[in-house]
């Protein structure tokens, strides 16, 4: 096979994937500026809850619960403080679903890939488990009533970091598609 028998392969197997997403249920409401259009970029299983990570983190710094605790009525305080702790419970739900949802963007561009090395699966492999177990800690942690802000934030870089990583894969792919890029991509 020459190399634009190739491409036009990879562009129709590349058709079909964005008619069946875009076809599907999967939505998002995920605004970031990429290169592909909004319209179909929200049919994308993507990321959306990591970019909240600033305000959680200002939600469960130790000066904000100090502050509550010197200048709401104790009642108040502690009511806050439990809800708050339930918005990082949900929180870290999203970062879940993020999660899932790039991992399954992931495996969608590997088997669209020319060529995949052992090594990126294995990678993604190790960065699977270290996710679970992150977040099995992280959540263990905030249901015993701690607040785990550093393993939180770490599981946030690590769905940030792979977002980033979607992305530069799903541009490196519009590349390819346009015959732009005349060698292989991964995920």
């Amino acid at each position: 096979m020459n190399d634009l028998t190739i491409v036009i392969f990879f562009s129709i197997a590349l058709s079909g994937v964005l008619v069946w997403l875009l076809t599907s249920k999967h939505k998002s409401s995920r605004t970031a500026a990429t290169s592909f259009h909004p319209k179909a970029m929200n049919a994308f299983p993507t990321a959306k809850h990591y970019v909240y990570f600033p305000q959680i983190r200002q939600a469960l710094s130790t000066t904000d619960f100090q502050y509550l605790m010197e200048n709401a009525p104790s009642k108040v305080a502690k009511q806050a403080i439990r809800e708050r702790r339930s918005v990082a419970r949900r929180f870290l739900k999203g970062l879940h679903e993020d999660f899932s949802n790039l991992a399954r963007l992931g495996r969608i561009i590997a088997a669209l890939s020319p060529e995949v090395s052992r090594e990126q699966e294995t990678e993604r492999l190790i960065l699977n488990l270290k996710f679970q177990m992150l977040y099995a800690l992280v959540w263990l942690r905030l249901s015993t009533g701690n607040l785990p802000l550093p393993q939180l934030e770490h599981l946030t870089e690590l769905v940030g970091g792979l977002a980033s990583r979607m992305d530069e894969a799903m541009a490196k792919i519009s590349a390819l598609s346009a015959g732009q890029v005349p060698g292989g991509f991964s995920a």
